[in-house]
């Protein structure tokens, strides 16, 4: 299966199975949207100033219109756990799934950019990349209060058909403020990418990466990881997809990757995005 696959955006398709699809995408951008995409005009008005909600966030969500994908096999089963990483500059991605034990089973993830202002954030414009794919991106409005000292957060995401809810709880396994290390992700591991399929990833010391479908044929991809500048716990991520059969030829897609103690294990989780985020992936595995 093809490393990235395509966001539709903007695209609705009437009757049921637009709105179980759209359940699936406010799911997720339910996950990400207390954090979600922002541009202009997204201050928070009233708020005093005071820390951001840069950092890590982990906890359940809930989808209060359209709970399920019941009766459509082509999408999975809406998420009920998500994590989150807010950046720097409002930078947010957010990986949603399945909780499995101390892993989480990863369905997808949002992407944007948003405001936060001492203990609320506010956001609109998310991207949403759903497995498998295609995935039909919508719109919405998030509002949510976060403690910056705890790394709480909890809101509302709205679109036009559905409100959800997220909820996250202080973490303790992963710290985000630790600098990244290359040596976390050296190595060999088994990953899954879109429609769940299976990938050998092959890390260099230098951050390098080679991944091959297994058992193939398939489309490989490969890329880089780079811890980021700023010293947290986050690598930047950059992939090129392979030759045919890749349907998305050479095509450059950049993220952020990340590694959650899991147990006695380590999960590996990255997502990357193409330049008009159109395209996008997420991966994962435990090791």
């Amino acid at each position: 299966m093809e490393f990235i696959h395509r966001m539709k955006v903007g695209q609705f398709h009437s009757g049921a199975l637009m709105k179980r699809r759209a359940a699936l995408v406010v799911s997720l951008v339910a996950m990400a949207g207390v954090v979600s995409c922002g541009g202009g005009g997204d201050d928070v008005v009233g708020a005093p100033p005071g820390p951001s909600a840069e950092g890590y966030y982990a906890g359940s969500l809930v989808v209060t219109a359209f709970p399920a994908t019941v009766g459509n096999p082509q999408l999975p089963n809406t998420s009920t756990a998500f994590q989150m990483l807010v950046l720097e500059y409002g930078e947010f991605w957010t990986i949603y799934g399945t909780p499995n034990g101390s892993r989480l089973d990863v369905e997808g993830f949002a992407q944007g950019t948003g405001t936060s202002n001492g203990s609320l954030f506010i956001a609109g414009g998310v991207r949403n990349f759903a497995n498998p794919p295609p995935a039909v991106a919508t719109n919405a409005v998030a509002s949510a209060s976060y403690n910056a000292s705890v790394k709480s957060i909890s809101g509302t995401i709205t679109d036009s058909t559905t409100t959800s809810t997220i909820t996250s709880a202080p973490q303790s396994a992963y710290d985000y403020s630790a600098a990244a290390a290359l040596a976390s992700l050296d190595g060999v591991w088994t990953v899954r990418g879109p429609a769940n399929d299976q990938y050998t990833l092959t890390v260099a010391a230098d951050g390098t990466f080679d991944a091959l479908p297994t058992p193939g044929p398939g489309c490989s991809f490969s890329g880089s990881f780079v811890p980021r500048t700023t010293g947290k716990n986050v690598f930047n991520v950059s992939v090129i997809n392979g030759a045919a059969p890749c349907t998305q030829v050479n095509l450059v897609s950049s993220g952020v990757a990340y590694v959650v103690p899991s147990g006695a294990q380590a999960q590996l989780i990255f997502a990357t995005i193409s330049a008009d985020r159109v395209f996008g992936a997420v991966v994962s595995g435990v090791r």
